[in-house]
């Protein structure tokens, strides 16, 4: 059986700071501009560039070609998460910037605001009409992330999907048969997982600053803390109640101490050696599990989704973290950039990538083919597609790395321990994030 290959390590908060601090004057540098060509735009050629070799379609543009040969396509992968500094330099040096770029969608907002990208509803529109077949197929989030002042820049086609592990044995002994409807229900799991094994944590996190905090916003998110752009309201009911949480999680050593110190490296390895039951990671993690011997999906582990209910009258959402595909003000003909999304968005070429390392996306053919489930992800379990399919992305804005710094703050203080109630800390962090605005 053919499983996911891994994603090695995610974008922390040096990344996604930069999209509120790139906005700034940036000194005059060099031009960074790679592919096969030395020019981007034109008449029939075309320059994309991904972020990634994994969202590249793996047939390398080469059906792409056979359709369009009139059209002279060149591709690279920048993966140095540098794409907006590098078209910002490259528009101070006088360069014409590649057609189409890939980023994190969190980041959109900081490109639409240095004038870098074009909207593409016209194109949409075009599209809708020569190709409804594919167009109707792809989620309606995957444009309404993209929206700025009523107009669309860009297809988050994408997106990572953290989910949660657990050592099947584990539960078994603990008497718990997951998915878990409500967080006070994984609580007591994590509880019951404690007394079975008392020498093992039921829960690994990783609290190493810079390293983000994902499993405190989804939970944010799972209980329904307003946000204003990437700032949560620490003050509200359902965020007292992930804070309490994740406080009396550390009182019971349900959480590894040592996780102050923890990055995702040594998160995953104590899942990995079985010393921790639970594991809240991204879906392309398990690439990594099944390569490890005598670690294989349905025998020593398998997956199932965040609840998305605290079990004391707080309900939110399950959050993704989207890729999008854009069209950059440069380029010169903004149809046949339009075609590159067309060509990204097919079935195949999504799955195929899937295969490679991307992650899940949202169009709905893909989903629903059987290859995915039979194939390519055989831990997407129905629950985890459910829940995905119902997902929303992860609140944004230009400030998301120094929201999260602060939360990271939070994060280590709780894991740490500490005398300070869930009501002093919101006021103490929230105060912080205040600031900000």
């Amino acid at each position: 059986m053919r499983t996911q290959l891994s994603i090695t390590s995610p974008r922390g908060r040096r990344s996604i700071a930069m999209a509120g601090t790139l906005l700034a004057s940036w000194a005059l540098i060099g031009a960074a501009c790679g592919g096969d060509s030395d020019e981007a735009g034109g008449d029939g050629e075309l320059l994309v560039w991904g972020s990634r070799e994994y969202y590249i379609p793996p047939d390398e543009f080469q059906s792409f070609e056979s359709e369009y040969p009139d059209i002279n396509l060149n591709w690279d992968v920048q993966a140095e998460d540098d794409i907006l500094q590098q078209l910002l330099r490259m528009r101070q040096a006088g360069q014409t910037m590649p057609d189409v770029i890939q980023d994190d969608t969190f980041m959109m907002e900081a490109y639409y605001e240095a004038g870098l990208l074009q909207p593409i509803d016209d194109q949409l529109e075009t599209w809708q009409e020569e190709d409804p077949e594919l167009y109707d197929k792809i989620l309606p989030n995957a444009w309404e992330d993209n929206v700025f002042d009523g107009e669309t820049y860009g297809m988050s086609i994408t997106a990572n999907y953290d989910i949660l592990y657990y050592n099947k044995a584990w539960l078994e002994e603990a008497g718990v048969e997951p998915p878990f409807e409500t967080f006070e229900e994984m609580y007591d799991a994590m509880l019951a997982m404690k007394e079975a094994r008392p020498d093992k944590i039921p829960m690994t996190v990783q609290a190493l600053a810079g390293e983000g905090v994902t499993m405190l916003k989804s939970m944010l998110n799972a209980v329904g803390v307003p946000f204003e752009g990437s700032t949560p309201d620490l003050t509200d009911p359902a965020a007292l109640y992930v804070i309490d949480f994740w406080q009396r999680a550390q009182a019971d050593e349900l959480i590894p101490p040592e996780a102050i110190s923890w990055g995702e490296s040594e998160t995953r390895g104590a899942f990995i050696r079985q010393d921790a039951g639970l594991i809240f990671d991204g879906i392309t993690t398990a690439g990594d599990f099944n390569k490890v011997p005598n670690f294989d999906y349905g025998e020593q582990w398998e997956t199932t989704p965040l609840p998305k209910d605290s079990g004391e009258g707080h309900t939110g959402i399950s959050v993704s973290q989207p890729r999008t595909w854009a069209i950059t003000a440069d380029a010169d003909d903004p149809y046949e950039s339009s075609l590159v999304l067309r060509y990204i968005a097919q079935t195949d070429n999504l799955l195929e990538s899937l295969a490679n390392g991307s992650v899940p996306m949202r169009q709905t053919e893909a989903l629903n083919d059987p290859r995915l489930q039979n194939e390519i992800l055989p831990f997407f379990t129905d629950d985890l597609k459910e829940s995905y399919l119902n997902s929303e992305s992860m609140p944004a804005s230009v400030n998301t790395g120094e929201v999260e710094e602060i939360l990271e703050q939070l994060w280590g203080e709780i894991v740490q321990g500490t005398d300070a109630s869930p009501e002093e800390l919101a006021e103490k962090y929230q105060e912080q994030l205040n600031a900000l605005e």
